[in-house]
């Protein structure tokens, strides 16, 4: 992953920068993509497809809490360390983004 470096430019506000970072390579590798933070494992979603998602994990019997992260507008799907990882690609990776 390449690192990402924000500069401030004259006239733009600071939630430009959190969109430049959310437009950026880094941000969109983890949107749609499970990805383990320490222990945590999470999937980044579109607002526009958390109700869809939210069904269709549901329906699996997962356990997960949903977090808003700000910036980008995309939500969090949070699975725990006791989650099978593998299984949680299949099922994600199913879905239609």
């Amino acid at each position: 992953m390449r690192d990402v470096v924000l500069r401030a430019r004259p006239g733009v506000w600071p939630e430009a920068a959190g969109k430049e970072f959310a437009d950026s390579g880094g941000m969109q590798t983890a949107c749609h993509t499970l990805t383990r933070d320490g222990e945590d494992i999470f999937v980044a979603v579109p607002d526009n497809r958390t109700a869809q998602l939210y069904e269709y994990l549901r329906g699996f019997g997962l356990r997960f809490t949903i977090e808003c992260r700000g910036f980008c507008e995309d939500n969090v799907f949070c699975f725990g360390e006791g989650e099978n990882l593998e299984r949680l690609r299949d099922i994600v990776g199913s879905f239609k983004f």
